[in-house]
């Protein structure tokens, strides 16, 4: 009995300690997201660069990023997870280091691209980690933890950025993170299982590989260069084009290939379908409303950039909380339920924004805007986080959410890039008396849009549905290895949906 409870401890503990090494993953591409953006100006300086310059310092890490996404969870389904997430803790160390200490632009360069390598290989991998978990309370408890993470990093990076780059300068916005990855590295091989001895013979599929990274590369560099090139300019306009091209010929070779890069039944799983599908709409309404929100208190209200920080942090302590609130709302109701809900709080968030004018206060009008907010983005996230993978085969949950990860990813560059230039356009158009008064009411049709996307989303859920099930108990126990247990096939379920936690 004595070594039994002993057991269940140790259990219990290296749970948390998984926990801990996931959610330090995920804040650390959040974090360094939005921490360099901050200290671009410093940079800038730094190196004499043009603007063209300082635009490929985000551009050198977003590319491999958004394009290697579905490579990274499929090596990790491919090769394990402990071998996969170590080595894109590798590389995203290298490229910190690399990054802080580099004496020219080129390595600079190269370090941004090492990070975005590395966070490729990790995010997915730990996404598939914790879906792997067979106890449904233990697994909606980490994906809490992670969303509660990506809240954190998002809105402590524009905090720590300013002051960091103020009193040290740029550089210390790499090196300050080299530690922390440095230790979740050297926690991997301690807290994961090796991968068991590979059933599958030969290699991966080299021409899916290069199809899809060249699809979304060049759809992630069509995105992020719409506002200052333009949506109907002759670069955007061929690089989207060449992007279609890409994945059509990316889907055509998938179909024929023995061993594809992505099995496209998974497509065909409902609740993986519907949160792929309509979890983009919950990403574009949280980076869009962070993105525009921060612009709008320091041009519209007059906030200072450490001010403006300030004021969004209200943002990450409700994130703390509404994990919770996600986590108890997914033992009781149909996921479905819970993310159409959290969408439409999301939205109603949204447009007490949109109301905000220049002579809004911050109590009375902000925020309770960023609260409800909050707590409709968190929400939504975690319970598309556990959809995504649930109906998913062991075999299949990297590929998975390296697809999951990537329409989170690509939605997000679209919110930036889209309602920057929504919010641009109408401030231009706008007969007002002041120019504060024109940006805001650029910002305010902003809101509008994110707040509509946001309601698009709730309905998509609501009409796509989920995957029909068989009744199933919680485990009392839950896989910290690589991810090789899991209890759901790939194709649909037969039985009637039943109510309750999943």
């Amino acid at each position: 009995m004595t070594g039994s409870r002993t057991a269940e401890r140790m259990r219990r503990h290296r749970a948390v300690l998984l926990t801990a090494l996931l959610t330090t993953t995920n804040f650390l591409v959040v974090f360094d997201g939005l921490v360099v953006t901050v200290a671009l100006p410093a940079v800038q300086h730094s190196f004499a660069l043009g603007q063209a310059g300082t635009q490929w310092v985000m551009t050198a890490y977003t590319l491999p990023l958004g394009g290697m996404l579905l490579l990274g969870g499929r090596c990790s389904d491919r090769y394990g997870r402990r071998p996969v997430l170590l080595t894109g803790l590798g590389f995203f160390v290298t490229g910190l280091v690399l990054a802080g200490l580099a004496p020219a632009p080129w390595l600079l360069l190269t370090g941004r691209a090492l990070q975005g390598v590395g966070a490729a290989l990790a995010v997915p991998t730990s996404f598939a980690i914790i879906s792997a978990t067979q106890s449904v309370t233990e697994r909606n408890r980490m994906f809490a933890a992670v969303a509660v993470a990506g809240g954190l990093g998002a809105a402590g990076g524009a905090i720590i950025g300013g002051v960091v780059t103020q009193g040290l300068g740029w550089r210390y916005v790499f090196l300050f993170s080299v530690p922390v990855a440095l230790l979740a590295a050297l926690a991997t091989p301690k807290l994961l299982d090796r991968p068991p001895p590979r059933s599958e013979t030969g290699g991966l599929d080299l021409p899916g590989v290069a199809l899809s990274m060249a699809g979304l590369m060049l759809l992630v560099f069509a995105l992020t260069h719409t506002e200052s090139a333009g949506l109907l300019s002759p670069v955007t306009l061929g690089t989207l084009a060449a992007s279609v091209v890409a994945f059509a010929g990316f889907f055509h070779h998938e179909r024929k290939a023995a061993a594809p890069l992505l099995r496209l039944g998974i497509l065909r799983v409902p609740s993986f379908r519907t949160a792929v599908l309509a979890m983009p709409a919950n990403e574009f309404a949280y980076q869009g409303s962070v993105f525009i929100g921060l612009l709008f208190l320091q041009q519209a209200l007059g906030y200072s950039p450490l001010g403006a920080g300030l004021a969004f942090s209200p943002l990450g302590v409700v994130v703390l909380l509404g994990s919770s609130l996600a986590n108890w709302l997914l033992r009781r109701f149909r996921w479905t339920v819970v993310a159409a809900g959290a969408q439409f709080l999301s939205a109603g968030g949204l447009v007490l924004l949109a109301l905000a004018g220049p002579g809004s206060a911050y109590l009375p009008h902000i925020l309770p805007s960023l609260i409800i907010l909050g707590l409709g983005t968190v929400v939504g996230a975690v319970s598309f986080n556990v959809a995504a993978g649930k109906d998913v085969s062991a075999a299949d949950k990297g590929a998975g959410y390296g697809v999951f990860e990537t329409a989170k990813y690509v939605a997000g560059v679209l919110a930036i890039a889209g309602l920057g230039s929504i919010a641009a356009a109408r401030a231009g158009a706008a007969e007002a008396s002041s120019e504060a008064a024109a940006l805001t009411a650029g910002y305010q049709l902003a809101f509008v849009v994110a707040a509509v996307v946001a309601v698009v989303g709730g309905l998509l859920v609501a009409l796509l549905g989920d995957s029909p099930r068989p009744p199933r108990e919680d485990a009392p126990h839950s896989s910290t290895g690589n991810g090789s247990s899991s209890s759901r096939p790939l194709a649909h379920h037969s039985g009637k949906p039943k109510r309750g936690k999943e």
